[in-house]
């Protein structure tokens, strides 16, 4: 009795490891669904709100454009190049550089 197996015959593996191993195997890109929240059209409106007003929180401006929270992220991320700044608050020195405590400090006893 034959048993017919529904597989890859061994010369057909090696000669697609060949291929892979010289470098010859070209990815396709994949089909499916085109991006549609990333459209040029999109991308110049959130740059426009965002020149408006920078502080815009992403919440409202992507119930204002009807697009996703992470598409108005992605946009601002990847196709504007933005990115958050980080403000770091420093206390002020009251006494001199040189350790000495100025009139005012000295008033405080």
């Amino acid at each position: 009795m034959l048993v017919k197996v529904d597989a890859v015959s061994k010369k057909c593996v090696f000669e697609w490891f060949k291929r892979f191993r010289d470098g010859k195997v070209k990815d396709e890109p994949c089909s499916g669904r085109p991006p549609t929240s990333t459209t040029p059209d999109s991308i110049e409106r959130v740059r426009r709100m965002l020149a408006d007003d920078r502080r815009l929180p992403l919440r409202m401006m992507a119930e204002e454009l009807k697009i996703s929270l992470d598409s108005v992220s992605n946009i601002i991320h990847e196709h504007l190049q933005k990115s958050k700044k980080k403000a770091y608050a420093f206390p002020t020195l009251l006494g001199s550089r040189n350790g000495a405590s100025s009139d005012t400090e000295r008033s405080v006893c």
